[in-house]
């Protein structure tokens, strides 16, 4: 910092530090800031928090802490999305994660989801204007590059995402298109 470089400091297995001895994770979170991090990144290096017991540490640090908090999930219990919009409701205003939630073992949040998630259910200007509506190509362009399958049913973007099977749920969507998807797909292309 003295160096004049912005410093974050990313709180290894924090939560699960936090269940076995509350007081030294959350001195830890304070020192990182005292010491000069911007953010003290708390993260579920492990996966296995869920959305209302994370929301509700998140919450007691920041009752506890100076620190300007930052969420990092991995997403072993299938949360990762779930966790890291528990942590930005509860106070949390950095969030770390992986485009199309690439990671090891099952995967790290996935930026796609939280931003759309963010910018269409919680109406928070996150990318410029408009630009959510490249997700589909970006999100698309990286598993190409990078050699991976993108998953049909990714949410927002992939190709099943607003994909209706025939009968009821096909003829609905003609009548109105609301009664059966919860955006309409154009907003992330």
């Amino acid at each position: 910092r003295d160096a004049g470089k912005e410093v974050l400091i990313d709180c290894e297995h924090f939560f699960d530090g936090y269940k076995a001895n509350p007081a030294y994770a959350l001195a830890c979170a304070e020192t990182a800031w005292t010491a000069g991090a911007r953010w003290t990144v708390l993260c579920d290096t492990n996966g296995g928090m869920l959305p209302d017991e994370l929301s509700q540490v998140v919450h007691d640090v920041l009752q506890a802490s100076s620190a300007r908090l930052g969420i990092h999930c991995h997403n072993d219990t299938g949360c990762a999305i779930a966790n890291s919009m528990a942590a930005i409701e509860a106070g949390v205003t950095h969030v770390q994660g992986t485009l199309n939630g690439y990671g090891e073992r099952t995967g790290n949040a996935d930026l796609v989801s939280i931003i759309a998630n963010l910018e269409l259910k919680k109406n928070k200007q996150v990318l410029p204007v408009n630009a959510l509506q490249e997700a589909f190509r970006i999100s698309h362009a990286v598993a190409e590059v990078t050699n991976v399958s993108p998953s049909a049913r990714q949410p927002y973007v992939g190709v099943s995402a607003f994909a209706h099977k025939a009968g009821l749920h096909a003829s609905a969507i003609k009548v109105d298109p609301n009664l059966y998807q919860h955006e309409d797909p154009a907003s992330v292309g």
